[in-house]
């Protein structure tokens, strides 16, 4: 018998040995007990229908208590413990190899020690997509083909299991298998973002000036990790927030962000916010790692087909690969209507993008360090809007062990974000706003 059979069936059988025993235990503990259950039944009927309607409201989210994933070149099987049923569908992704399961949303309670990978499967990445979707993607040495995904349910409280049985295959027969998993819908909503944030149609003028907020990353995507550990995601999360804060200190400002939680949004979607929501500003918010720890200090970025040096592109190609990282597959460039007006428009942004740059970096020298080189440019897809000054901020680089523990500094934080506040207030009275810090009460 193949090790991953025998594996397989070791756990089956736990599971088994595991329910004869809690079967055993409970056949003695009801002789004697049987006396005193009688005494609560007529009790736990009236708790049954006082407490339901209440214990329904608070249900939990599923957890995921265990990744165990065994097999040789040949064959092998995924199984996630959960504590409770859930629906999972599948799908799957070339270049490399991965296993995409996207579920209702979940808790991923595993440790490090409860999670385990053999066989093909060489990698796990894990989070939520979105408010109300979770997502799991294994990534696969080799090509694959999933034969089965079912649910297995233990019962008298112990975990549920989803079992994914796979086994070696060809590129040709994964090609096949993945087109015809295509037409399967995606948890990530691409309903278009005008239909629910009412972007005003008007074209009037607004006194309000808008500035969009893009904390990076989020959800299955943890961006840069720190040499201590600390994931980017978090980091600008935190900062938004600081800066939102300070943000609502001036008066007609408007603030809004791409994110308020730890969720997954598309480099796409995230362009899409700021346009339809007539935004004079996108701050897109990043604490990256390079190669070269030694490079360290904020950076500001805008856009440009060319990059302006080896840093700026790797930066660029890291960050692009947002959406490859959670699974989604890039679009490929909307073609725009009227391009010799988008290109003129785009050329104005560009220029406007670069005055708020150059500002920016005034401020930051007076809480921060800066790079050497402080305004640097490159290709990121989420500064591409043709209407939109966009910026992308380097706050630091958590491949740089100084930047990492500022990154960490509340009172970094605040000095960054209150230099940062002004330099958008000031750019927002440039652009013919009337924006002022707002009268203490």
């Amino acid at each position: 018998m193949h090790t991953a059979q025998q594996q397989v069936v070791n756990h089956e059988c736990g599971i088994s040995a595991a329910l004869n025993i809690r079967y055993m235990a409970w056949m003695s503990g009801c002789i004697c007990k049987i006396s005193a259950l009688w005494v609560f039944v007529r009790l736990l009927g009236f708790l049954a229908v006082s407490v339901a309607p209440q214990a329904a409201m608070a249900s939990d989210l599923p957890i995921a208590t265990r990744v165990l994933a065994v097999g040789d070149e040949q064959a092998g099987r995924i199984v996630i413990d959960f504590d409770q049923p859930v629906d999972v569908s599948h799908s799957l992704l070339e270049s490399p190899w991965r296993l995409v399961l996207d579920l209702d949303r979940v808790v991923f309670g595993f440790s490090d020690s409860e999670r385990s990978l053999t066989g093909l499967a060489t990698d796990l990445r894990y989070g939520d997509m979105d408010a109300a979707h979770s997502r799991m993607i294994f990534e696969f040495a080799e090509p694959f083909s999933v034969a089965s995904v079912r649910g297995q349910n233990a019962g008298d409280g112990l975990p549920y299991s989803v079992i994914v049985e796979y086994r070696a295959s060809n590129p040709e027969t994964f090609t096949q298998a993945r087109q015809s998993l295509l037409q399967t819908a995606s948890v990530v909503s691409r309903l278009n973002k005008s239909d629910r944030l009412g972007a005003n149609q008007s074209g009037q003028a607004s006194s309000i000036f808008t500035v969009v907020l893009d904390p990076g990353h989020g959800g299955i995507d943890s961006g840069a990790v720190g040499v201590s550990g600390v994931e980017e995601k978090e980091i600008v999360l935190n900062f938004a927030e600081t800066l939102r804060e300070e943000l609502e200190k001036y008066a007609n400002i408007r603030v809004e962000m791409t994110r308020e939680d730890d969720v997954f949004v598309r480099l796409q979607s995230r362009v899409q916010i700021a346009r339809q929501l007539n935004a004079q500003l996108f701050v897109s918010l990043h604490a990256d790692s390079v190669r070269e720890s030694y490079v360290r200090g904020a950076t500001v970025y805008t856009i440009s087909d060319k990059a302006s040096d080896a840093i700026a592109a790797q930066l660029a190609s890291n960050e692009n690969a947002s959406d490859t990282i959670a699974g989604i597959e890039y679009d490929g460039p909307v073609s725009a209507v009227g391009d010799i007006l988008v290109d003129l428009a785009r050329r104005e942004t560009v220029g406007l993008s670069v005055q708020f740059a150059r500002l920016t970096i005034n401020h930051l020298t007076e809480a921060t360090q800066t790079n050497k080189n402080p305004h640097r440019y490159a290709g990121f897809r989420v500064l591409k809007a043709p209407d939109v000054p966009s910026v992308l901020v380097e706050l630091g680089y958590l491949s740089n062990e100084e930047d990492e523990k500022q990154l960490q500094d509340p009172q970094w934080r605040q000095n960054v974000a209150t230099e940062l506040a002004q330099a958008i207030a000031e750019f927002g009275t440039m652009s013919g706003r009337q924006v002022a810090r707002k009268e203490l009460e």
